[in-house]
């Protein structure tokens, strides 16, 4: 009967949030500029489409834009704001990109990692998980957060063993639900759970202190308006206010696209912890159950290590 080799420990979760704030510090030059200046100019673009889109509405009693104005603006507002989902979301996983390769003590090149991001297979596998996520919200959102945990370990898992596709899916799962040891604070599911929690909760709260300032001022000429006996002008309000939201926007996504970094360096630790004691067990069951068949005893009778069940 063959001794079960010890499991190997986890990274302590505290442990991890605290080096992930550590290399976020350290790789921050040579990762963040590249993504979070294109991300700042892309969202300061919104407000400015914005006010294009309302400066021909007027006030209460002004006639309203014809037909063919409005659906120039809303479809140039519509093309502003996809440019800006496709450059958010590729931008942050090229943030991803770049922390693994700064944790696998690879050269950091932004270059390589925007253009991953735009190679076929890596979108088609992205699109696929979200698909899978997005279906699972639709029943209950509970399944779609589940499986959001179980593919969150995805883009890890091209760059690092170049997977795609329903391949890069199964072996995110695979290292998501690896906790042998049975702990809930062991488990890497609840790990990435937190660790998204937290960068979200946080962003949430610098974004509201930044954008603090422009809802004051958007207040304060409301009152203006009112206490003033007029009639509040949508249109012209929005073109005053497109000038306090640019600098508003661009501030809020330089703050956001720090705090994704430290998250995308979290889930970067977290993917190397799970797949080096998974493949290190993995390892050491193999050389057991080699030496049992070439020696015919268990792998410690002969001077190896412990084998595994």
């Amino acid at each position: 009967m063959s001794t079960a080799a010890p499991l190997s420990q986890p990274l302590p979760f505290r442990v991890l949030l605290d080096e992930a704030v550590r290399q976020t510090r350290r790789h921050l030059k040579p990762i963040y500029p590249a993504v979070a200046f294109p991300l700042a100019l892309t969202a300061a673009a919104m407000p400015l489409a914005q006010g294009f889109l309302f400066r021909n509405v007027g006030g209460p009693g002004a006639p309203a834009p014809s037909p063919r104005l409005a659906l120039v603006g809303y479809a140039g507002f519509g093309a502003v704001m996809v440019v800006w989902l496709v450059v958010y979301y590729l931008g942050y996983g090229a943030l991803l990109v770049g922390a693994v390769d700064a944790l696998a003590q690879r050269p950091i090149s932004m270059g390589r990692a925007w253009r991953l991001m735009l190679r076929p297979r890596v979108l088609g596998t992205l699109l696929l998980c979200a698909f899978a996520a997005g279906l699972g919200m639709m029943l209950c959102v509970v399944p779609g957060i589940y499986l959001g945990l179980l593919f969150s370990l995805t883009m890890p898992v091209m760059v690092e063993e170049g997977l795609f596709g329903v391949a890069a899916m199964r072996r995110s799962a695979e290292l998501t639900r690896y906790n042998p040891q049975r702990d809930l604070d062991a488990d890497p599911r609840f790990k990435v759970f937190v660790i998204v929690l937290v960068g979200t909760l946080l962003g949430w709260v610098v974004g509201m202190l930044v954008q603090l300032p422009m809802i004051v001022v958007q207040e304060v000429m409301l009152l203006r308006e009112v206490a003033g006996g007029r009639q509040p002008d949508p249109g012209r309000m929005m073109a005053k206010l497109a000038w306090i939201q640019v600098p508003s926007q661009m501030l809020t996504m330089l703050t956001q696209t720090a705090i994704h970094l430290y998250i995308c360096f979290g889930l970067g630790l977290l993917f190397f912890d799970v797949k080096g004691r998974k493949e290190g067990l993995d390892l050491e069951a193999a050389v057991a159950r080699l030496v049992e068949s070439r020696f015919g005893a268990p792998a410690e009778s002969v001077g190896g290590s412990p084998a595994t069940e």
